[in-house]
């Protein structure tokens, strides 16, 4: 969960070398994950990607929040 803060959107090998486990094991995590509606996949096969709604949301709305700066 701590990874999601930082990079919202991931691929399970981006996973597996952050976290340093095998590949296996982290598509279990993040299907898990996506199966309990925190993480939304697209893509299908090895081009999955996870991606969670909570944080894009949290950091969308911040940069609303922030406006843009000239």
């Amino acid at each position: 969960a701590d990874l999601l803060i930082r990079q919202p959107v991931v691929r399970a090998s981006n996973v597996a070398d952050a976290l340093n486990i095998p590949s296996p094991n982290v598509y279990r995590l993040l299907d898990r994950f996506a199966d309990e509606e925190a993480l939304i996949v697209a893509g299908a096969g090895r081009n999955r990607v996870w991606r969670s709604p909570q944080v894009l949301e949290a950091l969308d709305a911040f940069a609303e929040r922030a406006g843009r700066r000239g």
